[in-house]
């Protein structure tokens, strides 16, 4: 069988490009083995935290972010020491901390390490090593704390449901007042051989006046199911007191089934539930750590939720903290809601509850992911983005950094108890299938109930102070002033005769 030469020219070409590219990769790959970076590092959460030895010197780094530096060390045969400043943002700060950009600018430093987002502003500068992390921003809020449940009398309809109700009863009350409202007798008096629908027990409202507020009270009683009395049944009125009274009817069903949703649903909100929230609430505040990349990131952005987030920071001159703990302080007052990344904002919970004893603060419910991935920063054209770009990906094949993480986690135990906390109180779920009920729960139908009591005791002593009036009126009937007169004038007559006859 004779050989393709076609098919030998072929294979050659293979064997000859898998040989450069073997060789662009381990070419590549050398371009760490035995080189010396100096490493700084962007203190975040969870990530990256320094190790200081009693002089105050960095001895090492911790965090999720040592651990890949520590393995890619080995992975990669390069060595590292700390760049020992005490700037640990990227961005100048002030005239004593520039910033670690500046350090890479001039030559100082090769590379940071950190849950770093890229800006277009630091984008012009430096590179960035992608695919570190994939993570979200969150939103620390205050705990959610449980109140009454009166508002779930209304919440039921929508507030245009509401206004719609007091502007449909005023219009049936006069329409049906001009139907019912009392005739001339002429006009009662039914010609021969014609059928006029009267009530002849009711017969008492054609003979007295019958106002507005009298068929407005009869049409509030129907929409309340307490009933109602229309006398006077035209075929008018029958066809307006019948809608109104299967109107009342479904409303009163949607808004018993919807209002038990309510009674047995939570009564401690969320200050905000997510950044579109935060955007669309005008009463709460953002807060942000001051040069942070959420800052960048916020006040950068031309369009769509960001940059209504960066409105609302420019509005506020207390959006952004200098220290962290500024902010927690700020959310803890009740009207703030402070942004950053998830790890930092659970990490602010376990710390704010190890000093306190208690869990003042909650996450909220949606975060937002970051686009993109979070990376390790470079000097501009660094030869080693793609290599750390390539381990970061060996090092997420083998779950290390997940592991780390969790790692991590774990050892912020009261993060979960406070997660669980809040969830608690918002949800109050025994279980799966059962539903934990207190009287918070009833609260807004004690109101009602108590309102109604008052009520009904003014009436009552209005009535029994009426009653004794009256009753004192009619036991002293007064007399007329006239007869009065009359009298004495017919007395002094009579004596007169009297005289006369003596």
């Amino acid at each position: 069988m004779k050989n393709n030469p076609s098919s030998i020219k072929g294979l050659w070409l293979a064997l000859v490009l898998l040989c450069w590219g073997s060789l662009f990769v381990s070419s590549e790959l050398t371009f760490l083995n035995g080189k010396h970076l100096t490493v700084g590092s962007q203190i975040s959460d969870v990530h990256v935290f320094w190790m200081r030895n009693v002089s105050g010197h960095n001895v090492k780094i911790g965090g999720v972010a040592g651990e890949a530096l520590d393995a890619l060390s080995l992975r990669y045969n390069f060595t590292y020491s700390i760049l020992q400043v005490n700037d640990s943002r990227l961005e100048k700060q002030s005239n004593n901390l520039p910033g670690l950009a500046h350090y890479m600018a001039t030559g100082k430093c090769d590379l940071v390490i950190g849950p770093i987002i890229m800006t277009p502003s630091r984008l012009a500068i430096m590179d960035l090593a992608e695919g570190y992390m994939y993570t979200s921003v969150a939103l620390l809020i205050p705990m959610p704390k449980p109140t009454d449940n009166a508002k779930s009398l209304v919440k039921p309809f929508q507030l245009s449901i509401w206004i719609g109700l007091l502007i449909a009863m005023p219009i049936i009350a006069v329409a049906l007042y001009f139907f019912i409202r009392p005739l001339p007798l002429r006009m009662l008096t039914p010609a021969a051989g014609e059928n006029v629908l009267v009530d002849p027990s009711h017969d008492g409202w054609f003979r007295r006046s019958v106002n507005t507020l009298q068929v407005l009270f009869e049409i509030f009683r129907i929409i309340m199911n307490q009933g109602g009395n229309i006398p006077l049944m035209r075929n008018a009125v029958y066809f307006v007191w019948g809608s109104w009274c299967l109107g009342a009817m479904i409303l009163g069903c949607a808004y018993n089934s919807l209002l038990t949703s309510y009674i047995l649903g939570s009564n401690a909100e969320q200050l905000v539930s997510s950044l579109t929230d935060l955007a669309r609430k005008s009463n709460v505040h953002l807060v942000v750590d001051k040069g942070s990349a959420v800052e960048s990131v916020l006040l950068a952005a031309n369009d769509g939720l960001f940059k209504q987030l960066g409105d609302k920071l420019r509005t506020q001159p207390l959006s952004y903290c200098t220290k962290r703990q500024d902010c927690i302080d700020l959310v803890k007052s009740g009207s703030y809601a402070y942004l950053q990344g998830l790890f930092i904002v659970a990490n602010a919970v376990e710390e704010d509850f190890r000093a306190t004893g208690k869990c003042n603060l909650a996450i909220a419910k949606e975060t937002e992911p970051i686009s993109g991935s979070v990376g390790w920063a470079l000097p501009k054209n660094s030869p080693y983005t793609k290599i750390f770009s390539k381990g970061f990906m060996e090092l997420h094949q083998a779950g290390l950094i997940d592991f780390w993480t969790q790692r991590e986690l774990q050892k912020r135990k009261h993060i979960t108890h406070c997660v669980n906390e809040a969830n608690k109180v918002q949800m109050q779920k025994v279980s799966d299938s059962k539903t934990k009920i207190t009287l918070n729960n009833f609260s807004g139908a004690f109101y009602i109930l108590l309102v109604g009591y008052i009520i009904s005791f003014i009436f009552f002593v209005s009535e029994n102070v009426y009653l004794r009036i009256t009753k004192h009126k009619r036991g002293h009937p007064r007399i007329a002033p006239n007869k009065i007169g009359r009298g004495v004038g017919n007395q002094s007559s009579a004596n007169q005769e009297a005289g006369n006859v003596h």
